[in-house]
């Protein structure tokens, strides 16, 4: 996947680069050859394969949500001269929005611990890039998990700190998230 990662990269510096954020630095998009190695390593490149991760799971919660709507209200729509589209829209989405947020931050959640994937793929680097295209980036996870074993004492307080940080962020995450699925409508609580 990462070489096909890496030529949409290369595509998106080509046709995309005079915006600062896909423009990478002494790489040539269009050169007869270019070298792959300055965009596979690229937290665009990590966010691809994250998000090929994440996206199953994701969207096997919501097609579950989808797939428990009353047909009876599915087919009342449907009688009352909606069309199938119309039906998705004024039916099921309702219906599946809390399943949908749910999907939607469950993905979210698992994305932020996706160490492993994001340290194997990018040049951990320990500078902040705006340009997501460029070699060499961090994440939080990534860097701790790279940097544990080899830390010092100052340094191993700085990553728990760093790990404390990153698990008030999940908490808010997924409190939040609770929070929009008990508002939503969802097919356990629905008044006939």
């Amino acid at each position: 996947v990462m070489p096909h990662a890496a030529e949409l990269a290369r595509w998106l510096q080509a046709q995309l680069g005079w915006i600062p954020i896909f423009d990478v630095q002494g790489a040539d998009p269009n050169a007869a050859v270019w070298d792959a190695s300055r965009y596979a390593a690229s937290a665009f490149c990590a966010g691809i394969a994250v998000a090929m991760m994440v996206l199953p799971m994701s969207c096997a919660v919501m097609r579950q949500v989808f797939s428990q709507t009353p047909p009876g209200e599915k087919e009342a729509a449907l009688a009352l001269g909606a069309t199938r589209w119309g039906m998705i829209r004024s039916v099921v989405l309702p219906f599946g929005r809390g399943g949908i947020i749910g999907g939607t931050m469950l993905g979210l959640g698992r994305a932020l611990g996706e160490t492993i994937a994001v340290l194997l793929i990018i040049s951990p680097a320990f500078d902040v890039k705006v340009r997501i295209l460029e070699v060499g980036t961090n994440t939080v996870s990534a860097l701790i998990a790279g940097r544990f074993g080899d830390a010092s004492k100052s340094q191993l307080s700085a990553l728990l700190a760093a790990g404390f940080v990153l698990f008030l962020i999940t908490l808010v995450v997924n409190t939040i998230a609770a929070i929009i699925v008990s508002r939503s409508r969802s097919g356990a609580g629905t008044d006939a």
